[in-house]
């Protein structure tokens, strides 16, 4: 990747920033005590399943809470759908019910890009609200931003972008509300190094708009901005349409030849890249 023309990098937070991943197992807890007592034994069940690879929830796959269905797409549209028990539809019966493309709506219909999106889908599926997952969400997040939950911070990480941010302009955009955010960027040492932060930022329908307001904000050009995540749908896709260059962290391994412009399994192995930059 040509370090000349590069203008601007843009960074999501959650599983791309720190590589952490115990707050995973306290999330699915507070989704399971909103769910009936009877449910949570089931719920436990399917999280472990889910992790294992033994259920067809998977990272990689859409979660339709409308429909109880479990989608893999291709170019937006169904090319196979699965009952929770692992029953697959008949090719017929998928296209009566998704005919046209399947558009993530963040209510319905969820892309599970990471693990953030199994606690909440298996809420789902077992009678919860979006409502009651985003309050599980919110009460992990408050643990996260305490003494409680540990984070070391990636090995060269804070001073590469220390030094970086004299060169390019660096942006966080994450789905995160600001007030964890930003205690997590403190834990990491990385709360000055962002020229611009956007929160709540709803990928991936407003990716592509927050790309274009930076573009504009900085007076750049596609070309000349990065897009780093480890979410294929949120991160990197919507930015390769508009012609920026992406680096994704697969550390599920779901990235297909030229999903993106670099594939790295983690940030460590991404720290090099950017040291490129500098």
């Amino acid at each position: 990747m040509n370090n000349g023309n590069v203008k601007a990098i843009v960074f999501d937070l959650d599983g791309t920033l720190y590589e952490e991943t115990h707050h995973f197992e306290y999330y699915a807890a507070q989704v399971a005590k909103r769910l009936r007592e009877e449910d949570r034994p089931r719920f436990w069940e399917d999280y472990r399943a889910v992790l294992s690879g033994r259920h067809p929830l998977r990272i990689g796959s859409v979660y339709d809470a409308g429909e109880d269905l479990i989608l893999f797409l291709q170019n937006g549209f169904v090319s196979e759908a699965y009952r929770w028990n692992g029953e697959k539809l008949a090719v017929a019966e998928a296209k009566t019910i998704y005919p046209g493309q399947v558009k993530i709506d963040l209510d319905r219909l969820f892309s599970i890009g990471d693990l953030w999106w199994v606690p909440s889908s298996i809420g789902r599926h077992y009678g919860l609200t979006n409502e009651d997952t985003y309050a599980a969400f919110l009460e992990t997040r408050k643990w996260m931003m305490g003494p409680d939950f540990a984070m070391n911070g990636v090995p060269g990480l804070a001073e590469t972008l220390e030094q970086l941010k004299n060169r390019k302009v660096l942006i966080l955009m994450t789905n995160s509300p600001k007030p964890d955010s930003e205690a997590i960027l403190h834990k990491l040492k990385l709360a000055d190094v962002f020229h611009h932060k956007i929160f709540q930022a709803g990928k991936p329908i407003k990716t592509a708009s927050h790309l274009q307001t930076i573009r504009d904000r900085y007076h750049i050009q596609y070309e000349e901005m990065i897009s780093i995540g480890d979410n294929l749908e949120n991160d990197i896709l919507p930015a390769s349409r508009l012609g920026c260059r992406t680096i994704f962290i697969d550390a599920y391994r779901l990235a297909k030849q030229g999903d993106a412009d670099v594939i790295v399994a983690s940030m460590s192995e991404c720290v090099p890249v950017l040291r490129r930059f500098l």
